[in-house]
């Protein structure tokens, strides 16, 4: 081994060691990035020459820079975030919709229907008082409006939910292009062999951000790329697969948007909670499966139990009112009109037809009939969901709702700590220590310095050689 072969050892280790620097240079430049994997030079001796009968090393070379990525944080970060993703739109649509049962007030639809019977109560009192006849209907009509109140808001969140199927499925399909476009770029990058970590990373960080909208599944090939699906039974529909992809589509009118998958070889897949067999579960749908559900399922049941209620309310009273008598004698006509909470409206406007007598002999100081509407309120009924009194019913879906919200606030509290968890193990594993970095930065530093020393020697070992032959 001649002085020329030191001097190819001095300039490898230049070369090693610059690209080291360059490294740990990008590594803290993205310290705070998003998705980012750090890296590190993978060095090895170069081969061995035969110097003298002897193996001796050749320098050293880069095998490769790999990034800290394990496989398996990745995969349960990208179901948690599927989770956290359908739990946190669950919770914030039903925070939303809280506080039109919310009864703390004093002024919601419970307290209401109580004044509503209350106003019956004092009427029986005085049958023929002009202020407690007129009471009764201003408590009627307080009632019919806080009925209308709570159905246009609960079909406002509806038709908000509906409209935000647009934007999302948007968002998705964009995020299914980006990931396609990086296989592509990744496969070209490593066939030629070069680099494509950041890439790499970039693709991860968008496969999470894919299944905190939508439930997906994902595997990573051989050639660098990485399909992604959804699971419908025993059928995998692709969204993405190589730089192929599929897309997902809205369709109807508000508030009934439909959405359609199409993967990349064309069959379709529909994503609707009412189907006989649903494409995902509860929690593994994302926010677009949270969204739908409660667009369709959650939000429709609290209504059609106010709409049940408001048609109780109105059918029990009308029957009884009918059989009444007012101040004239007559017969009592229909007191509410309409069959939902929505349509619920008050069908008397002078207090003279109300049908406080229980006989036309009684009237108009007859009380009979206005006492059995006040026991309205604490008679018990046949609703669908079982026998029950007025009160009671509604207290039990103040509760319900109630409860829903807890629960969704609890979840996602825990989604978010177990994710919060999963980050900080990936940041422990993949993360950009700087303290680490700079330590190698000054490794690498000296290293770079010694062999630069030694092509110095090297050539300095090579001008006295030349010295003695002049």
């Amino acid at each position: 081994m001649g002085l020329s072969a030191v001097m190819e050892m001095g300039k490898s280790g230049l070369n090693v060691y610059r690209v080291a620097t360059e490294v740990t240079g990008e590594n803290i430049a993205n310290v705070n990035t998003p998705g980012y994997s750090r890296q590190r030079v993978i060095l090895e001796t170069a081969p061995p020459a035969t110097s003298n009968g002897f193996p001796l090393g050749s320098g050293v070379t880069i095998s490769t820079v790999e990034r800290y990525y394990d496989g398996l944080l990745q995969q349960q970060l990208v179901n948690a975030n599927t989770t956290t993703g359908y739990d946190s739109t669950k919770s914030q649509v039903l925070q939303q919709i809280e506080p039109t049962f919310n009864e703390i007030t004093q002024d919601g639809l419970g307290t209401s229907i109580s004044n509503f019977f209350s106003a019956w109560q004092d009427l029986s009192s005085n049958p023929s008082g002009s202020a407690e006849r007129q009471g009764v209907l201003s408590q009627a009509q307080i009632m019919a409006d806080n009925f209308q109140s709570v159905s246009t808001t609960l079909n406002n969140t509806i038709t908000t939910q509906d409209q935000a199927l647009k934007p999302l499925t948007d968002d998705i399909n964009s995020t299914i292009n980006n990931i396609a476009q990086l296989n592509g770029q990744i496969q070209q990058t490593e066939l030629v062999s070069g680099n494509a970590n950041e890439l790499r990373d970039q693709r991860d960080l968008l496969i999470q951000q894919l299944a905190e909208n939508m439930g997906i599944k994902y595997t990573e090939n051989s050639n660098g790329t990485t399909d992604v699906y959804v699971q419908n039974g025993a059928t995998k529909n692709y969204l993405v697969q190589g730089t192929q992809t599929g897309s997902l589509a809205t369709g109807g009118t508000t508030p009934a948007t439909t959405v359609t998958i199409t993967d990349v070889a064309g069959a379709t897949v529909a994503v609707d909670p009412l189907a006989a067999t649903p494409l995902y579960t509860e929690p593994d749908g994302g926010a677009l499966w949270a969204t739908m559900q409660m667009r369709d399922i959650t939000i429709p049941s609290y209504l059609s139990k106010v709409d049940e209620l408001a048609n109780q309310v109105a059918t029990q009273v009308n029957t009884l009112h009918q059989a009444g008598f007012d101040l004239n004698g007559d017969p009592g006509g229909a007191f509410f009109s309409g069959a939902t909470a929505g349509t619920i409206a008050v069908n008397i406007t002078n207090s003279d037809n109300i049908a406080a007598a229980g006989s036309a002999a009684t009237a108009p100081g007859g009380n009979d009939n206005a006492l059995a509407i006040a026991n309205l309120q604490n008679t018990t009924i046949a609703f669908t969901s079982g026998t029950t009194t007025i009160s009671n019913y509604y207290d039990a879906l103040v509760s319900k709702v109630g409860l829903d919200v807890k629960s969704a606030k609890t979840v996602q509290s825990q989604d978010e700590a177990f994710t919060k968890q999963l980050s900080t193990l990936r940041d422990s594993n993949s993360g950009v220590s700087l303290d680490e970095e700079l330590t190698n930065l000054v490794m690498y530093q000296r290293s770079y310095q010694a062999s630069a020393k030694l092509i110095t020697a090297a050539s300095e070992m090579m001008d006295t050689v030349i010295g003695m032959i002049r």
